[in-house]
């Protein structure tokens, strides 16, 4: 990983929610608004895209923690900007803040650590599990 990958660091992704990303989507009779699950997405992808330009040739950044609170219910239609921003960098580890708003306000807020790792390595340990 480049020496540029330190604190203060910040990634966005924007995500318009689409019925696919309802929790009644899943499940019939439940709120027509955006799942826990969806939300996670979106906060890791703001996490990604901080870490992604950081990255040297071979590397990847994995998910591996996670703790945040889903604040507040967005519906479909409306659009959500996570924002991610690294706090630490211990080895392969970076550790980041995260939030994200819809049009009306804050809906969630936590933390987030990712791995460095290596890409080849990673397929390689992946493709073991696939072979048994």
């Amino acid at each position: 990983m480049k020496k540029t990958l330190a604190p203060g660091v910040v990634g966005e992704a924007r995500h318009r929610v689409v019925t696919e990303n309802l929790v009644s989507y899943r499940k019939p009779g439940a709120p027509n608004v955006l799942s826990t699950p969806w939300l996670l997405y979106i906060l890791e992808t703001a996490a990604y895209q901080a870490i992604l330009p950081h990255l040297d040739a071979g590397e990847a950044s994995v998910g591996v923690g996670f703790n945040f609170d889903h604040l507040a219910a967005t519906p479909a239609g409306d659009t959500v900007v996570a924002t991610a921003t690294v706090t630490a960098v211990e080895g392969n580890r970076v550790m980041l803040d995260f939030e994200a708003r819809d049009s009306h306000e804050r809906i969630a807020r936590g933390k987030h650590v990712r791995a460095i790792v290596d890409a080849e390595r990673f397929k390689r340990r992946l493709q073991k599990k696939g072979s048994r």
